[in-house]
């Protein structure tokens, strides 16, 4: 392994707060919480489901969110090639995967090589 970690931990506070410049609006929210559907992060202000979450601005939500659109379109797929292996092994294709149940030793990630 190139990394690792250090151990130590922070404790946990019991308040936390934060200054800001700008007004908190429905848009601000929506980014805040990770971009959490606009509906949902209204039934949070009007409920009061969230400590200290207010609305300093009235401002209509924006429509169209890039980082949400973003999110939300198909990706190509690889192009395909004419170029093919021609001996054993000049080209794997790997993949790891998480398998849902460790096995009997403990182990959680499956990798698979294909020979082209």
């Amino acid at each position: 392994n190139a990394a690792f970690l250090d151990g130590s931990t922070v404790p946990i506070a019991e308040y936390a707060s934060a200054a800001t410049t700008i007004p908190l609006d429905i848009n601000l929210w929506h980014r805040k919480l990770a971009h959490h559907h606009l509906a949902g992060v209204r039934t949070l202000l009007d409920h009061n489901l969230v400590t200290g979450m207010k609305l300093d601005s009235k401002t209509a939500p924006d429509p169209i969110c890039e980082p949400c659109l973003a999110g939300k379109m198909h990706s190509n797929p690889f192009p395909s090639s004419q170029w093919c292996a021609s001996r054993p092994l000049e080209l794997v294709h790997s993949d790891v995967h998480q398998v849902p149940y460790p096995s009997f030793f403990g182990y959680s990630y499956c990798v698979t090589l294909i020979d082209d």
